[in-house]
């Protein structure tokens, strides 16, 4: 039987998990009930991801960040995604702390082993 899970993140701007879920082509819906068949779990979630073998969620915590919520079952393809969004996540917020700090992009390269390498420059 399978088991309703929360797994904790560090993300806390629902904007910036938007743009990372759109950079990854993966389709979410917003304010939707997400439903755990198995545990009786219903509620309302700020994003439902719908991925191939899996359905997720994403709901904010007390303490202001994103958990997302699933099935253990669909686990293995969860923590698949999450790891992916969570990467464009970072790389969306490193951007936009490089602009506010009066940087910019001058140089982006993705290694094989998928380690985003950026290079930032300030003109005085």
């Amino acid at each position: 039987m399978s088991k309703f899970v929360r797994i904790k993140t560090e993300l806390r701007d629902l904007a910036l998990i938007k743009r990372a879920l759109d950079d990854l082509k993966l389709s979410y819906q917003e304010n939707q009930r997400y439903t755990h068949l198995w545990s009786g779990f219903s509620g309302q979630a700020p994003l439902v991801v719908q991925v191939k073998g899996a359905k997720f969620a994403f709901r904010a915590t007390d303490d202001g960040l994103y958990e997302a919520i699933g099935d253990d079952m669909q686990m293995a393809t969860i923590r698949t995604q999450l790891d992916a969004i969570q990467q464009r996540y970072a790389y969306h917020k490193v951007m936009a702390e490089v602009e506010s700090a009066g940087f910019t992009l001058v140089e982006e390269q993705t290694g094989r082993d998928r380690v985003i390498r950026m290079t930032v420059r300030r003109w005085a």
